[in-house]
């Protein structure tokens, strides 16, 4: 997109957009439901397109304690949808302003868990941790829009930055998010069960359920 490239637009825009496109994808799924009380099938098509932030006073608080400020875009992004980002980052832990200690105690035990002699820097604020080896992070430096760290156990004394900007990083999320659905929906999608105490099941081909299953 060439925003991403021309940074002819505000922050705020930046981020509706993402929503945009989420709330696309949950339009427009690549799967159908079957066996599943409608009780749960609503409240997983509520969560898909449920949006929270934190709020001004909360970002603000932090930043102060932390000597710094988060570039406008990552700013956005916590007082528009960090606390509840529907289905942005599927499969990882995820929290906003309010989660800020916590995923923070959260990236230094799996850095500890591994003996890497690296520290997070006290003006990090940990975007997503994921599966208890890896997190990405973004610090606090100002400006329009930052890069996006990531420290993983396979290098465990030191970190990779993997995108120049958050604007880059959550386009890239949402693209490989685009992409698995369109593929999904050409092959014929699958079938989804909900279970009333958690979790579901996937069954593939939808056209024909008896074939195989996969657990969501």
């Amino acid at each position: 997109m060439m925003w991403l490239m021309s940074g002819a637009i505000d922050a705020e825009t930046v981020v509706e957009e993402w929503k945009s496109r989420l709330i696309a994808l949950a339009e427009r799924p690549e799967y159908v439901f079957v066996d599943t009380p409608q009780e749960l099938i609503d409240r997983h098509r509520a969560r898909l397109v449920t949006f929270e932030g934190c709020t001004d006073a909360e970002l603000e608080a932090v930043e102060s304690r932390i000597g710094g400020r988060f570039p406008a875009v990552f700013r956005q992004y916590l007082l528009q949808m960090g606390e509840a980002c529907g289905d942005l980052f599927r499969g990882s832990e995820t929290g906003g302003i309010r989660s800020f200690d916590q995923l923070r105690d959260d990236a230094r035990e799996i850095v500890d868990d591994v003996g890497g002699r690296w520290a997070l820097p006290s003006d990090a604020a940990v975007v997503l941790t994921h599966q208890g080896y890896t997190f990405d992070y973004v610090r606090a430096v100002g400006g329009f829009d930052g890069p996006v760290l990531r420290w993983t156990d396979g290098k465990p004394h030191e970190e990779t930055r993997i995108a120049a900007t958050f604007a880059r990083y959550v386009d890239g999320q949402l693209r490989l998010c685009e992409r698995n659905n369109r593929a999904a929906r050409e092959r014929g999608g699958y079938s989804l069960v909900l279970f009333p105490g958690g979790g579901g099941r996937r069954i593939y081909p939808a056209r024909n359920p008896g074939d195989r299953s996969q657990r969501a």
